[in-house]
C-alpha cells in the first residue's frame, strides 16, 4: 500500500492525479489581478482552480477497479475503458472478493492498523466551492471504477505485508484481453 504522498507525486501515467489528498476545491472566473510589485498584472477572462492539499502523511491507499452493481445503474452493459491498459500490460481479477479484503482486514486489524473503505464517487468540480475526500475524484478519471483501502498509518513509507498465496483468491490476466472481453451485464 503505498502513501498518499507517493500518489500525489507519481509520473507514471494515469496512477495518481492532481485531486489525489485535495480537501477543498475552489474555482474562480473573471477579472483576476495578480498583485506583482510595482507592476499588476490584470487578466480579464481568467480561469483558475484553488485546491487545499492535506498536509503531512495520511496514510496508505491500496487501490482496484471495482466491478458491482453500480456498473449498470445508467446502462445495460459495461465494458472496460481501454484507457485502463495505461495501468500495465497485466492485471488480477479478484474471484474471491470478499475472502481477499478479510485477509487484507485481518491483516491491517492484527497491525492495530485502523482502516476504511469504499467504491470512490465520482463528481463534477467544477462550479463555485467544494469539500471533498478521498473516496471522491473529479468526473474526468471515472473511467478508473476505484475501490480504495485506506490504512490511516503513522509514517510516510510503503505499507507491506503478507496475506499468504492469492492464488485462491485471483487470477492473471494481460489487460487487453480483458478490455476486449470482459462484460459485465444484467442477467
Amino acid at each position: 500500500m503505498n502513501t498518499i504522498n507517493w500518489f500525489q507525486n507519481s509520473d507514471k501515467k494515469a496512477v495518481g492525479d492532481i485531486y489525489e489528498g485535495v480537501y477543498e476545491i475552489e474555482n474562480l472566473k473573471g477579472k483576476l489581478t495578480l498583485k506583482v510589485p510595482n507592476n499588476p498584472i490584470t487578466l480579464e477572462k481568467a480561469s483558475l482552480q484553488l485546491r487545499k492539499h492535506l498536509e503531512g502523511h495520511i496514510g496508505n491507499i491500496y487501490s482496484t477497479y471495482a466491478i458491482s452493481n453500480l456498473l449498470l445503474k445508467r446502462k445495460k452493459v459495461h465494458k472496460v475503458d481501454p484507457r485502463m491498459k495505461n495501468f500495465g500490460s497485466h492485471c488480477l481479477i479478484i474471484k474471491d472478493v470478499k475472502g481477499f479484503t478479510n485477509a487484507i482486514f485481518n491483516k491491517l486489524d492484527e497491525l492495530g492498523i485502523s482502516y476504511t473503505h469504499n467504491i470512490v464517487q465520482y463528481r463534477k468540480l467544477n462550479g463555485k466551492k467544494h469539500q471533498v475526500s478521498l473516496f471522491e475524484k473529479t468526473h474526468i478519471l471515472s473511467y478508473q471504477k476505484e475501490h480504495r483501502i485506506i490504512a490511516w498509518t503513522k509514517t510516510n513509507s510503503p505499507l507491506k505485508f503478507e496475506i499468504g498465496s492469492i492464488e485462491k483468491y485471483a487470477e492473471i490476466h494481460t489487460t487487453e484481453k480483458i478490455i476486449e472481453t470482459l462484460k459485465v451485464d444484467r442477467l
